[in-house]
């Protein structure tokens, strides 16, 4: 399995605001240098992300993105399913019409994968990830504005 670059992003980009004290609005261009994501990616991904109702981004020169929650209340799997779709690991739902009555032998143990992938990136919330990542030493660097 491989994480996509998009969900990567994504995920890194709300950790970033989830740094911040609650309603921080952060440049776009302060989040891509502090992540290390390319600007115009990031961008697009913003835009996911705000489809989704999980940032509002703000124009002009006090404009950026903030979370539209509390950090608490966004899960890694809100943010993944945001702009990858719900978690799916098994071939079945890839294709035009799902399994009939006849499984593959390995069906239920995707399917049990998908649902103990989908829980454990549902119990996880940003807040905790920015916890870790103060107890450990790691810590934002992108300032965020005043403009709420």
């Amino acid at each position: 399995m491989k994480l996509s670059t998009n969900a990567d992003y994504a995920v890194r980009a709300v950790y970033e605001l989830a740094c911040h004290e609650p309603g921080a609005v952060v440049q776009t261009h302060a989040i891509a240098a502090a992540q290390g994501i390319p600007e115009s990616y990031l961008t697009k991904v913003l835009q996911q992300l705000a489809r989704a109702d999980l940032v509002r981004t703000l124009r002009g020169n006090q404009g950026g993105v903030a979370l539209v929650r509390a950090a608490d209340e966004i899960s890694v799997r809100d943010v993944y399913e945001a702009v990858e779709g719900p978690v799916k690991l098994r071939r079945c739902w890839q294709r035009a019409t799902p399994c009939g009555d006849e499984r593959c032998a390995t069906h239920d143990f995707w399917s049990t994968i998908e649902t103990l992938l989908a829980q454990e990136l549902e119990n996880v919330s940003f807040a905790a990830l920015a916890a870790d990542a103060r107890k450990q030493g790691g810590k934002s660097v992108a300032p965020a504005t005043s403009g709420r």
